[in-house]
């Protein structure tokens, strides 16, 4: 039998904390043994404006933020009592004394968080936990929820992170030693979560001066050993698809981490969108092989930045790993990342090459030919721009051309056993839901009895297999948050598929559980 989903709103100013006193309740609620699903809400300003956080939390696994609040708190309504305190700063913690009483929340577990995120403010912080308590009491005594708690409790370590933290976990695990970047909402988090990790791991972190710079600093790195990867959104990303077209040609294993936020243009900076994954699959010009994976939780967030850059090595093409606001800037609670083992696939280097050597060698039954490093004896080769002969001289040559394009595209039959595989949940309903990333999370929250979910891992190469799930269906909806159902466009392109129903919402806003339950009655 689930359990009840609770969802707590902490709104305000801009500046007031909303989103540092969300932190504390989430990892408070964490160390009390539930699970949590959080999401903020904020405009695009430099100052100013109304920001708001929500989270979701049970005894249960939390796949999504939840539309219906159980209590909703109003930051400015502490300010006379953070006047009392002698500082206004104070109101957010005041508030989340509250909120504790309201649900009935342990005050030392919630002051053991407060104590850590506050560290030398901790002393004015714990007054305030105990004067919204108080307040509590006396005004919002009608308010009380009862919830039933975890019998167990967790030991809070490295187990409360947003996507784009575990996306830079999974690149840290996967021995990522080189990230170069241009922030940019919302997939600066992984830059200021990987450049705090620098000296701990060894690894080199750069911010340069654009996303062009980013991405050709990364080939270059790439092009000499490194696992590196970049990571944009929007405008970022569309800045580096000559580059991503120069790492097709030149057969250069990269990874880039693209946030998805709506568009077209600049869009809604700090909403979310699943508007980029055609954008993602055709980027660069020309014909190459690439691969375009794209996570739905935290944990697959992980997995897939080890995997990335895994795939980037075996087959010396770039990797694209598609987020959202909605997955990359939510934090969950997760595994312990920083202790998970993961399987570490490196890039087949020649050591001892013979000269002259054919970086580029037609005979390969998977596309992917011998790589040495710069500086190896007899290992010398030509890396440009151009097409190119088996040596890497640039060739206008029509046959060799044809041939070095056709080594390439071996890759993608090469690849398909190693991409994460679509997955079928709940198989045996009548009616089927297609859908891909943040999406798929949030269909599975609504526990949809009467249909199957098939989550569209892969989104380039596409596999074949996939008809074959479809076929069994004859009711099928596809659920995505972009205007023109991108991902139905992209089945069709493969092969003959007719969904039943469509279904998108494309107003910067995430698909809410209870609002699928409403539209799939």
């Amino acid at each position: 039998m689930s359990c009840n989903v609770y969802t707590i709103k902490i709104a305000g100013p801009a500046g007031a904390g909303i989103k540092s006193s969300g932190q504390v309740l989430a990892k408070t609620l964490i160390s009390l043994g539930f699970h949590i699903f959080d999401y903020t809400e904020y405009p695009s300003l430099v100052r100013g404006g109304y920001n708001a956080y929500f989270i979701s939390f049970s005894q249960d696994k939390v796949y999504s933020i939840h539309k219906k609040v159980d209590f909703d708190v109003l930051i400015t309504d502490y300010a006379a009592e953070a006047a009392k305190l002698g500082n206004p700063l104070t109101a957010n913690v005041i508030a989340l004394g509250s909120i504790a009483y309201v649900f009935g929340i342990d005050l030392d577990a919630l002051k053991k968080i407060v104590s850590i995120q506050y560290g030398k403010y901790a002393e004015i912080n714990l007054k305030a936990v105990d004067m919204g308590f108080e307040y509590a009491g006396k005004n919002l005594a009608d308010k009380k929820i009862e919830i039933e708690f975890p019998k167990s409790k967790v030991e809070l370590a490295n187990n409360y992170n947003d996507g784009n933290e575990a996306f830079g976990w999974g690149f840290l695990k996967g021995e990522g030693n080189f990230y170069a970047a241009y922030p940019m909402t919302p997939a600066t988090g992984t830059l200021h979560f990987l450049a705090a990790k620098q000296e701990e791991y060894k690894i080199t972190v750069i911010h340069p001066e654009d996303e062009i710079a980013a991405i050709n600093i990364v080939s270059g790195a790439a092009f000499a050993g490194a696992r590196a990867a970049t990571g944009s959104s929007g405008g970022g990303f569309a800045l580096m698809t000559e580059a991503l077209s120069f790492a097709g040609v030149a057969e250069i294993g990269l990874v880039v981490y693209l946030v998805s936020r709506p568009g077209p243009a600049t869009g809604l900076p700090t909403w979310t969108a699943q508007g980029d994954i055609l954008y993602a699959i055709h980027a660069g010009h020309g014909d190459f092989p690439k691969i375009v994976i794209s996570p739905a939780t935290h944990q697959e967030s992980f997995e897939f930045g080890v995997k990335a850059l895994n795939l980037a090595a075996k087959y010396q093409v770039p990797v694209i790993v598609v987020s959202d606001k909605m997955l990359g800037e939510s934090a969950a609670d997760t595994r312990n990342f920083a202790l998970e083992s993961v399987k570490v696939e490196h890039a087949n280097i020649e050591t001892k090459p013979t000269a002259p050597f054919k970086r580029y060698s037609l005979e390969t039954k998977t596309g992917v030919s011998p790589q040495t490093l710069p500086g190896t004896k007899d290992g010398e080769y030509l890396s440009n721009s151009y097409e190119h002969d088996e040596f890497g001289y640039s060739t206008e040559d029509s046959e060799m051309t044809t041939k070095m394009s056709e080594k390439r595209h071996k890759k993608l039959a090469a690849m398909l056993p190693d991409l994460p595989k679509a997955e079928l949940s709940n198989e045996s309903a009548k009616k089927l839901i297609i859908a891909w990333g943040s999406v798929a999370a949030t269909v599975k929250e609504a526990k949809l009895s009467n249909y199957a979910l098939l989550q569209i891992k892969t989104l380039w190469p596409i596999d074949q297999e996939i008809k074959k799930i479809i076929d069994k269906y004859k009711d099928i909806t596809v659920i995505e948050n972009n205007q023109t159902s991108q991902l139905t466009t992209l089945l069709k392109s493969q092969f003959d598929f007719n969904p039943t129903k469509i279904i998108t919402k494309f107003d910067g806003r995430p698909f809410f559980p209870e609002e699928l339950n409403e539209k799939l009655k």
